[in-house]
Formats: C-alpha cells, sequence, structure tokens
C-alpha cells in the first residue's frame, strides 16, 4: 500500500468543494505552497493533521484518500 498525501489533499478538496485559493487564506500561506501540498507525495503529520481538522475529518479518513495498492 503507498500513501500519497498530496492526493490525500486533491481528493478532499474535491469532495469538499475547496479551492486551492481558499486554503491557502485559511492557512495564511502563498497558494503555491497548496500546490506543492497537494503535488508531494509527503507532507508532515502536523499539516495532515490541521488539514484533517479543517475538512471536519480524522487524520486516518484524510490519509485513508490517499491510500493506492501498488
Amino acid at each position: 500500500m503507498i500513501i500519497d498525501t498530496g492526493a490525500s489533499l486533491r481528493v478532499a478538496q474535491a469532495k469538499f468543494k475547496i479551492t486551492g485559493a481558499e486554503l491557502s487564506k485559511v492557512f495564511e500561506v502563498h497558494p503555491q505552497q497548496v500546490i506543492r501540498w497537494r503535488t508531494g507525495k509527503d507532507m508532515k503529520v502536523s499539516l495532515a493533521s490541521k488539514l484533517a481538522k479543517y475538512f471536519s475529518i480524522t487524520l486516518a479518513e484524510f490519509i485513508s484518500m490517499g491510500e493506492s495498492n501498488g
């Protein structure tokens, strides 16, 4: 099993209809940083936890959105 946290973020954004611009405002980062999060394969657990909290899901649910068999 491979976990791609960038994919987790992309899936969560699509599911909850949240744009990158909205995330950049909420997390007070440049929009380019959100793009890096989306295209990266890993991220710090603290960031993944904050994103999960923002989407009102558990960390496990957030991570599972990026799981693939491979």
